[in-house]
């Protein structure tokens, strides 16, 4: 295939360290121009491709994605120097804030490009062509599904100023944009193939199970923000649950209805299952397994490798020390959970020592391979999860810390079954309570970790439970901040814990939000003001 050419937003870092300032450059190096092409199926093909590919960009999963989203939550820590800017709360402080508003924006210009320009394209069959349309209309609605719950109301553009488009636009309500997302994710559902089709396309395209599921979530993300009065326990704590603002007139039970019913299509489809273990879900031998919907592709080189191994897994095993689970949801699993048996590193090398995770293990931990003996240092023993190891030998030692550390072949899950379970399991219970149907999805997770089924819980009890069960599973997939967010309960939480291993938690309304970006605000006449306190 011929060489690709988009426009990319590329962040220029002004230092070596990800959160010092940067600055924004163009450079042509992704999505095609709409003047010049679209002319042929191998365009379009090209076009869609680089949409993937733009994933891999300083917009998204070289660091904003990452640090922007999934560091501001209960489940995570790390050092001062990084956790200061989006860990603390202080999200105007972060490059990366304004970096996601235009990715995301990028990649609604070229969905419209796509869908402006490919029905006039002559192809070699309508399921190509129904393919690529339905993957234009999966990228618009998972911009605008991330765009509205990160700003809250946003500007809705569904024509690009190219085509006639007006340059300033004000913001529409939450729900309109939601509406949008709805209808984008029904047509792609009814383009998009099965997974496995002949047309399905390479691994990592988007499916018709990715689009059912992202319209599942849609649903329960508006439902359960619509909950009013209802309660949740955290870590112990029973809280009232807040209303969202811009959900007030959705229908909780109407919604949920839709979720409970979309998750149950993709479970009875059978083109989706839990892996056995839940090691066996991660890894590079393991990509593309049954249970990921959809995975970002990744390759071992600076271009489309992820830097999810250097920045997640333990020092020693090709990670650094900059996050890690918090020591309170480690604590929650029970000794023979296995996403913390087998999902955390209990020994590494760091400072010229070996240490152990956790001291109260330590006869279990101590002894090392080689005759070493490890040990518990206060301020430098961390359970680092194993998600984002790559998982072969090779990947041991000095050299997985000195060559080839940075961006490696490690994928992401960006739709997981084990999510659509529980989105099941939560669902069914607003509607019914704990019925047998909502135990079943549950439990599936939880026997997994060779834990007891679940029985005999209230509905408060089992909305708990299914809360928690998300934090523990998905831990670090950009989930816990829009749960508690969307539970309205992410205030409470948070200010409860104040300060969490030196990290500052507390938060006010304006973290409810993330800030517009300035040169939005200069360029868009209609935008209006930056939401609240920003």
């Amino acid at each position: 295939m011929k060489t690709i050419k988009y426009l990319l937003i590329l962040l220029t870092l002004a230092s070596a360290l990800w959160g010092c300032k940067n600055e924004l450059e163009e450079k042509v190096y992704d999505f095609y121009s709409p003047n010049n092409l679209y002319k042929t199926q191998e365009d379009a093909e090209s076009a869609i491709t680089g949409m993937y590919g733009y994933l891999h960009s300083w917009n998204f999963f070289k660091a904003p994605y990452l640090f922007g989203e999934d560091v501001d939550h209960d489940h995570v820590v790390g050092p001062q120097w990084i956790m200061s800017d989006m860990g603390a709360g202080n999200f105007n402080n972060y490059w990366g804030t304004s970096a996601l508003w235009v990715g995301w924006y990028s990649l609604v210009s070229q969905s419209n490009i796509t869908l402006e320009k490919v029905p006039g394209i002559k192809m070699a069959s309508d399921s190509v062509k129904n393919r690529i349309l339905g993957e234009a209309y999966f990228f618009r609605a998972w911009s605008y599904y991330n765009l509205t719950r990160l700003w809250g109301p946003v500007p809705l553009r569904l024509e690009n100023v190219s085509s006639g488009a007006p340059i300033d636009l004000a913001r529409a309500p939450v729900t309109e944009v939601y509406n949008q997302v709805i209808a984008d994710l029904q047509k792609a559902e009814q383009l998009l193939p099965l997974r496995f089709s002949p047309n399905a396309g390479a691994a990592g395209k988007v499916n018709r199970g990715a689009a059912k599921t992202l319209l599942a979530k849609t649903y329960a993300t508006m439902a359960s923000s619509a909950l009013n009065a209802e309660q949740l326990t955290v870590r112990g704590k029973t809280y009232t649950k807040d209303v969202v603002k811009g959900y007030e007139s959705l229908d909780s039970k109407a919604l949920y209805t839709k979720a409970r019913d979309k998750a149950l299509e993709v479970i009875q489809g059978g083109e989706f299952n839990l892996m056995p273990t839940f090691m066996q879900v991660w890894g590079r031998a393991n990509k593309n397994n049954p249970e990921m919907i959809w995975e970002l592709q990744t390759q071992d080189n600076d271009t489309y490798g992820t830097l999810l191994q250097y920045y997640y897994s333990a020092p020693w095993y090709g990670g650094t020390s900059y996050q890690w689970m918090s020591a309170k949801l480690y604590d929650s699993y029970t000794a023979k959970d296995t996403r913390a048996v087998d999902g955390v590193f209990h020994q590494y090398y760091m400072y010229g020592a070996w240490m152990l995770y956790p001291e109260r293990d330590t006869t279990l931990y101590k002894s090392v391979s080689g005759g070493f003996t490890a040990k518990f240092y206060p301020a430098y023993s961390h359970p680092f999860t194993k998600k984002y190891w790559l998982g072969a030998s090779t990947e041991i030692g000095a050299t997985g810390t000195t060559v080839r550390a940075g961006n490696r072949d490690c994928d992401f899950p960006l739709l997981r079954y084990a999510d659509l379970l529980l989105i099941y399991a939560e669902a069914e219970n607003e509607i019914n309570g704990p019925t047998q149907a909502a135990y079943a999805q549950l439990n599936k997770i939880r026997e997994r970790s060779k834990l007891a089924a679940a029985s005999g819980l209230n509905k408060q009890e089992f909305r708990s439970l299914v809360f928690e069960e998300r934090g523990k599973e998905l831990y670090q997939e950009v989930n816990r901040r829009h749960d508690l967010i969307r539970w309205g309960v992410y205030l409470q939480v948070m200010n409860d814990l104040g300060t969490d291993e030196n990290v500052i938690k507390t938060r006010s309304d304006k973290n409810l939000l993330f800030p517009i970006p300035q040169d939005e605000i200069n360029s868009n006449k209609l935008i209006g003001v930056n939401n609240p306190g920003w």
